[in-house]
This record gives structure tokens, C-alpha cells and sequence, in this order.
């Protein structure tokens, strides 16, 4: 039987998606740690920005469904994880599969990279998390970091790749697993696939599938490491576009084009 990879996952707070791409990870590797990274440039702290990209009408309807996901949360938990097996919170994810879990504000804190040090894994896997790392603790697992990306890279490098594929009306979009290093969506891609989103009106559609195919991804990129078949290409940045977050002008072009948040 071959050894499974010792993984620390980490992440930010999310009820829809990352909760089922966790528990497919620890499916197929030795998951010692959960982490959900709680910082200013996580999603949860970007009210304010999501009010002048979509307007209250749809953020109340995403805030009702994030509330809906947070109450079925608790009762799954009250009946331990029957329900939705973790499914609408990475803390249940974690919770449903056994996994230690944790919340913290900074990834490069010496302290957590003390921690991980300890723990000694073979590899860090992020979805999604909120915070690039930096050489100290990127060199501490044995095969270094990797970070699926829902975009095709290099194109679409940055943040919120949902929201510009659908501002410049893109029908091809995708997710590529990559190796982290100290700039943003930099590093020698392992796996990427792509997917029609020519269907899609809102983000949260697009979301879905883009974290649906990252997940599968990402779980395949995990074994190929543990079985020594990993063929990583150049990421070549030059190629492709980099986005920050929207301003005031893609906004209006985004709801031009009757996009939505949901």
C-alpha cells in the first residue's frame, strides 16, 4: 500500500463549495490540519465592496442564502453531520471527516510557521486561501505548496476571476492547480481543465462549476504528488491578463451586460 501525503489544508470561510473539495481531499490523502485563514482580504470582510459591485437587492439575496446555509450548519451539527455531512462550512467539513481545525488572522505569522513546522507536512494545499505565503513557509512541507485557481493561467491571474470572466463576457472558463510561490498566481502549473461557462449569468453559477472541476483537480494534482507523476509546465505570466479588484467603471459594465452576483 502506498503512503498517503500528510496535507494541511488551508483556506477561507466558505458554506458552498470548499466544504465538499475538503472532503474529497481527505478521501485520498492524510489531511493533519484544516486551516481557515480570517483576514481583511478574505470574502467575508468585503461587504461593503459587494454593495457597490452588485447592489443591496443581490447581496440580500446571497445574505439569505448564506444565512439558510448557516442554520442547516447547526442543525447538522446537532445531528453529527448526518444531514449534510459537513457540506455548508469548512468547520463542518473538517468536523465530518475527523480533521483538526483552526482559525487564523496571518499565514506568515512565525508562530503558525512554527506550528506547521511541527507538524511536518509533506504538503500545504489552498483553496481559495485569502493570503500569499511567504519563503518561510513555503519551504517548510517537502513538496512546497500548491493553490487551485479558478481561471485558466496564466489569463485571469488575481482576485475574483468569476466577476471578470463575466465583465468581459468570456463563454471558456476553467481551474488550474499550480505551485505557490511568492507572487500571485505564479508558480509551474501541475493540472488545468476548462469548462463552458457561456451559460452563466452570475458568479454563483460560474463559482460552482469552476470549484466543482478546482476540487476534482486538486484532489488528482494530490495523488500524482504522493505517486511521483507530477510534469509541472512554465506558467508564463507574461501571456496573460492580471486583475485587482473591480472598480466603480467594471461594475457598471458588469451589470451592463446583466450579470448578477446570484
Amino acid at each position: 500500500m502506498k503512503t498517503k501525503l500528510r496535507v494541511i489544508i488551508m483556506t477561507q470561510s466558505d458554506r458552498f463549495f470548499i466544504p465538499n473539495n475538503i472532503r474529497q481531499a481527505a478521501a485520498i490523502c492524510d489531511v493533519i490540519e484544516v486551516v481557515q485563514v480570517d483576514c481583511k482580504s478574505s470574502l467575508d470582510h468585503k461587504l461593503r465592496q459587494y454593495l457597490s459591485w452588485f447592489g443591496p437587492w443581490q447581496c440580500a439575496k446571497m445574505g439569505a442564502l448564506t444565512v439558510s446555509r448557516a442554520l442547516l450548519d447547526k442543525l447538522d451539527r446537532l445531528l453529527g453531520y448526518r444531514l449534510t455531512h459537513g457540506a455548508c462550512s469548512v468547520q463542518s467539513a473538517a468536523g465530518a471527516c475527523g480533521l483538526p481545525f483552526r482559525v487564523i488572522q496571518d499565514s506568515n505569522d512565525p508562530d503558525f510557521v512554527n506550528h506547521v513546522r511541527e507538524l511536518s507536512p509533506d504538503l500545504i494545499a489552498s483553496y481559495s486561501a485569502p493570503q500569499v505565503l511567504r519563503e518561510e513557509l513555503l519551504s517548510v512541507p517537502k513538496h512546497g505548496a500548491i493553490n487551485v485557481h479558478g481561471s485558466l493561467l496564466p489569463d485571469f491571474r488575481g482576485c475574483l476571476p468569476s466577476f471578470w470572466y463575466l465583465r468581459w463576457g468570456e463563454s471558456l472558463g476553467g481551474a488550474t492547480v499550480h505551485y505557490m510561490s511568492r507572487k500571485i498566481d505564479d508558480g509551474d502549473i501541475l493540472l488545468q481543465d476548462s469548462v463552458d461557462i457561456s451559460d452563466c449569468k452570475s458568479m454563483y453559477r460560474l463559482i460552482r462549476k469552476t470549484k466543482q472541476l478546482g476540487g476534482r483537480l486538486m484532489a488528482q494534482a494530490i495523488q500524482e504528488i504522493a505517486e511521483g507523476r507530477v510534469q509541472p509546465r512554465p506558467n508564463n505570466t507574461g501571456e496573460g491578463r492580471y486583475f485587482t479588484w473591480p472598480g466603480k467603471e467594471d461594475a457598471k459594465a458588469f451589470r451592463k451586460r446583466g450579470c448578477r452576483l446570484i
